[in-house]
């Protein structure tokens, strides 16, 4: 390692930069979540482990947030004359602005368009400096990751933003496919040679380096680590001694091919190739990775709290449609912070979850929902499965729904799983459709504590690599409201299995039968609505509206009951484009929650239904509504 290199690593203690990167970061809002998360553990249960420290946590967040929100990738940069975004590197480089050295960009690349006719450029500088981290590592086969100290833990936990990975040491060998020779780790403590950290073919990787001496080697790094501390005061010399000796201990059980004295969760976890840049870059590069379906078992994720609260962290008209919200979340795996469990409760079609562990002829998962102890038992009545964006051989195609009882969670048998619902043969129509699943009214879920999703087989095992779904949906009732409407609807000769079946017609008939309570323009507009829907079931444009386009419906409580409680019109987070600006003054104000995404709206859905029930739901609306409407 030479010195300019050192200095470039050593670019993220300055403390000019950090203050500058803290200003941009959400720490208030990621503090309090690590703190939230911290205290997961203590509302679920005895037998959940105690959760990770608020300074592991503030890691995961500060990962998720900058692979999510902060950084952005693309496969090809836009040409600035024409538009187009089919701009490539030819090798051409240019003469770095005062900028772009004022900000550590030595290297300033040349992307030439390759439209016909064009002849545009496009300036890339290759920033260096990594930000916020413990210590800079660079891996001599090209490609840069870092570490953070944890205290709980006493070790160096690897991080890689790019990838959103989180203390996956082997990702880059057992997934990417890479052959290791050298990875130092360098900050304002030293340096040091980490690689072992990073292979589980340490007898491999020992051939391959013959750059220098490993002895010369370790004895620069050292020198290098013995000049940045010589000042520094005899304690502080001392715990990083402390550190020192705990690391070299743990990199010579990796050379000597020992357990680790920590388990290292990537050794048990199903390790992908490369996700980020275009399938032909990945592929150039050889880090597309083998087939993750060949991979290890892996642990599941441990619990988070699912993004789901209504008002806080989804619009507030999600908590209008019986969905289930506050609870939290674990998986059988996750591809990484972008694509992890939490995604499929945050109501987006265009996020997911995916897991490699699901993939192939062999391969299964699981995703749980659970319920705090701070919050009633939930009897499910339903649930809706919402298809990815792509690679339809992964969507889920045979599943168990299953759950762990009240009675049995209270009598301490929290692993008494039983079935609640199974399906097999399952084909999406199509990429981010929602596809609706009711439990038989004949025989009701109890109370439940947890809720599973066991899926045993993709669409197409033979190809598929992984399983992926964009939400997962679930509905029910706390126990008293589901044994009232249950006992209603058996009063009443019709199917109160949902807890709103009848309830929700009969509030709007009291409502009209009073004169005063049902406004006409509102149940004309939700009578064209199920009219088009009754008219072409199949038709997906009538089985979505935008919100913002029936606020008349939203204002109307007994309205909007029925034609979400009965008729099961539920909102979900789709693609939308902006609205004109007067269209949108003209329109009621129904939206209240957070901002929502770029490019998204909230829109009311029609779930494609196998049984039929939302058909015939949707004709008793019409029934009543229609005497009802101008």
């Amino acid at each position: 390692m030479d010195d300019e290199a050192l200095a470039r690593m050593l670019q993220c203690e300055d403390p000019g930069l950090q203050e500058r990167a803290r200003a941009m970061m959400p720490l208030a809002r990621l503090r309090a979540a690590a703190a939230e998360a911290a205290n997961l553990a203590s509302r679920l249960g005895g037998d959940v482990s105690a959760a990770p420290a608020a300074e592991d946590l503030l890691a995961q967040q500060l990962l998720g947030w900058f692979k999510s929100d902060f950084f952005t990738w693309v496969d090809t940069l836009p040409c600035p004359r024409c538009g187009g975004g089919g701009t490539r590197a030819d090798g051409s480089l240019v003469q770095p602005l005062p900028e772009d050295l004022a900000h550590g960009a030595q290297r300033v690349e040349l992307h030439r368009c390759g439209r016909p006719g064009c002849g545009g450029s496009v300036r890339f500088p290759r920033y260096n400096n990594p930000g916020l981290t413990a210590r800079y590592v660079s891996d001599w086969s090209d490609h840069v990751w870092t570490e953070y100290y944890s205290h709980r833990q006493r070790r160096w936990i690897h991080l890689d933003s790019c990838e959103a990975a989180y203390d996956k040491p082997l990702l880059y060998e057992a997934g990417w496919g890479k052959a290791q020779s050298y990875v130092v780790a360098a900050g304002m403590w030293g340096a040091v040679d980490v690689t072992a950290r990073y292979t589980a073919k340490w007898r491999e990787v020992r051939a391959r380096r013959t750059r220098v001496p490993e002895r010369w080697l370790s004895r620069q790094l050292g020198d290098m680590t013995a000049g940045r501390r010589a000042r520094w005061p005899g304690p502080k010399r001392l715990v990083w001694l402390g550190r020192d000796v705990e690391e070299r201990v743990e990199l010579l059980r990796q050379r000597l091919g020992l357990p680790a004295s920590q388990p290292q969760p990537s050794q048990q976890q199903a390790l992908p190739g490369r996700q980020t840049g275009s399938l032909e870059w990945r592929q150039q590069r050889g880090e597309t990775g083998v087939s993750a379906s060949t991979a290890a078992a892996h642990e599941p994720s441990p619990y988070s709290l699912a993004a789901d609260t209504p008002g806080s962290q989804l619009p507030a008209v999600f908590g209008r449609a019986g969905r289930l919200a506050g609870g939290a979340c674990r998986a059988a795996g996750n591809n990484g912070a972008l694509e992890a469990v939490e995604k499929l409760f945050d109501g987006r079609v265009t996020t997911k979850w995916l897991d490699f562990g699901g993939g192939g002829e062999r391969g299964s998962s699981w995703v749980e929902y659970r319920i705090p102890l701070d919050q009633p038992a939930v009897v499910l009545t339903g649930y809706e499965l919402v298809s990815a964006n792509d690679c339809p051989e992964r969507d889920p195609a045979a599943w168990r729904l299953e759950g762990v009882s009240q009675a049995d969670f209270e009598a301490g048998r929290p692993e008494q799983w039983q079935l609640l619902d199974s399906r097999a043969g399952v084909r999406f129509p199509g990429r981010h459709i929602p596809m609706a699943f009711h439990l038989a009214a004949q025989r009701p879920a109890p109370p439940c504590r947890r809720l599973r999703l066991h899926i045993d087989a993709t669409a197409d095992p033979r190809v598929a690599n992984s399983v992926q779904l964009a939400c997962l949906n679930l509905y029910g009732q706390e126990p008293a409201a589901a044994g009232a409407a249950a006992a209603a609807g058996a009063a009443a000769g019709t199917d109160g299995a949902s807890g709103q079946g009848q309830g929700p017609l009969e509030r709007l008939r009291a409502a009209g039968a009073g004169g005063s309570g049902v406004d006409a323009a509102a149940a004309a507009l939700a009578v064209r609505l199920l009219e088009n829907v009754c008219r072409e079931p199949q038709e997906i444009k009538f089985r979505k509206v935008r919100c913002a386009k029936i606020g008349a419906i939203l204002s109307c409580t007994p309205v909007a009951d029925v034609l979400m409680l009965h008729c099961r019109f539920r909102p979900l987070l789709l693609p939308a484009a902006a609205e004109p600006a007067s269209a949108a003054a003209a329109q009621p104000q129904q939206q209240q929650g957070p901002q929502l995404p770029a490019g998204e709206d909230v829109f009311l859905v029609l779930a494609g239904d196998l049984s039929g029930q939302n058909l015939a739901r949707a004709a008793e609306a019409l029934a009543v509504l229609r005497p009802l409407a101008r």
